[in-house]
């Protein structure tokens, strides 16, 4: 009886310690194929196509399921994934255009562009947050059919998508004082927490 308490007691045990590995390997995979930086939404969708084997089906090999995951689903992708890629550099130079502007004394000018550019990087952020938990639902889906599955999680839950988007954009901010765990959790971790956060919004996406 007591091999038996001991022996559940270790599997739960080792079960708590494949979270962080999971999390971490995964998001290490998806940091190797996001380096050309036009994959990063492809290495995305594998990293939360991997995420949900694991959580749904008992599959914790998230590592080389990421890398399987990007080979079957990057053709699908690569084109928004370019067109993400370009938008996400486009608002960094814009951020930065605008900073150097409140600190040079052009606070007004920075204001109005501030005011335009936050509600489209909010729009972007929250897609690229949504379609890899779009993609892990509707696996056998098309890219058009990710992007509208996406729009209906950001529509019929948008304080928790906006919880989503500040928490990323703060744990992304607070990662840049820790560099060395960025290539492990800083794709991996807002990744695992949007699957979460549209868990539980029906979708009617069949699976294959």
């Amino acid at each position: 009886m007591t091999t038996a308490k001991r022996t559940r007691w270790e599997l739960k045990l080792l079960g708590l310690f494949a979270y962080p590995a999971n999390i971490g390997l995964g998001g290490f995979a998806a940091f190797l194929l996001a380096l050309p930086l036009v994959t990063l939404l492809p290495a995305a969708i594998a990293l939360a196509r991997a995420f949900e084997l694991w959580r749904s089906n008992g599959d914790d090999a998230v590592f080389t399921n990421t890398f399987r995951e990007f080979a079957a689903t990057w053709r699908r992708s690569i084109g928004v994934g370019i067109l993400a890629a370009v938008s996400v550099v486009l608002l960094t130079v814009d951020g930065l255009f605008l900073s150097a502007q409140l600190t040079s004394g052009s606070a007004g000018i920075a204001v109005l562009f501030a005011a335009a550019a936050i509600p489209v990087a909010a729009v972007v952020g929250m897609a690229l947050l949504a379609i890899p938990v779009a993609a892990a639902r509707d696996r056998a889906g098309t890219m058009r059919e990710w992007l509208a599955l996406a729009a209906h999680l950001i529509a019929v839950m948008p304080l928790r998508s906006l919880f989503l988007l500040v928490f990323t954009v703060a744990f992304l901010l607070t990662c840049l004082l820790l560099p060395t765990v960025l290539p492990f959790v800083g794709l991996s971790l807002p990744v695992f927490f949007a699957l979460i956060t549209w868990r539980t919004v029906p979708t009617g996406a069949s699976e294959p």
